[in-house]
């Protein structure tokens, strides 16, 4: 009968470790640099980032694709996209647009992607405290990990193009208009890495649609985000962006060293 009793005990405790291994972690807020992996064609296959235009009455997935002239990928339905000055996409703080922002037409964004030709105009990527296009408060970009499954606010996402500007974030800050939609206040302040100053942190307007979703492993850090969102005015108003981000993260703290305060000289 003891020889049952302490195998049935040795049993219940290997069950009771095998169930602690397994439980999750819940969810854990990615704060540094999501460092990009340059966009290239492997066959049929694009990796790394890159970026897509779907024709209206489209879809991400099959599109009808814009073609990009510029863009030897796919028959130009791809624009690869290379890393920034910065290395890609800084979580917790801001990358916002220089000022000025344009020379002849070409953004002078750099800090998150390279510029990149599209229809002989090269265009950047910028995130900042008020949406260039819209006007509305964002808040900086934000990742959550919840057992490798990311879940981003790219709300602040700014494409700028040919002197103009266009929000591709997700969700989508509302479009701009007289009222300002009414959001949580908070006082913390935020870096803005290219302007190098702080911010209060906005009143962030509430933001409307899906937001960014893609994966994670946490052994290699290897990460990926995806999501569209719609062209508003210009050209090419009626149109959707899909973007797709893909590298390795970078732990880094949200706030810089004292050195990387200091402003410009």
């Amino acid at each position: 009968m003891a020889v049952v009793l302490a195998a049935t005990a040795v049993l219940a405790a290997g069950c009771g470790s095998g169930d602690t291994a397994k439980s999750s972690t819940g969810p854990e807020q990615l704060v540094g640099l999501l460092h990009f992996t340059p966009g290239a064609v492997d066959g049929n296959t694009v990796r790394g980032t890159w970026f897509r235009m779907v024709q209206p009455g489209g879809t991400p997935e099959n599109g009808p694709y814009m073609p990009n002239g510029d863009s030897p990928a796919q028959g130009g339905s791809t624009t690869l996209l290379a890393p920034g000055t910065a290395g890609g996409l800084r979580v917790g703080g801001y990358q916002s647009e220089p000022k000025p922002g344009f020379a002849q037409g070409n953004s002078l964004s750099d800090s998150i992607t390279k510029p990149t030709r599209f229809f002989a105009v090269e265009f950047g990527v910028s995130t900042n405290p008020v949406d260039p296009q819209t006007q509305r408060e964002v808040g900086p970009p934000t990742v959550v990990n919840n057992d490798g499954k990311l879940t981003a606010d790219l709300s602040a996402w700014a494409a700028s193009w040919n002197d103009q500007e266009f929000n591709q974030g997700a969700p989508k800050p509302p479009e701009k208009q007289g009222a300002q939609v009414a959001g949580s206040e908070q006082v913390r302040k935020v870096w803005d890495w290219v302007a190098h100053q702080w911010f209060d942190r906005p009143k962030s307007d509430a933001a409307q649609g899906p937001s960014a979703t893609g994966t994670y492993d946490p052994k290699t850090r290897a990460f990926t985000l995806q999501w569209t969102s719609l062209i508003v005015g210009g050209p090419f108003n009626g149109f959707t962006g899909v973007w797709h981000l893909e590298g390795v993260y970078e732990p880094d703290p949200a706030t810089p060293t004292a050195t990387a305060q200091e402003p410009h000289p």
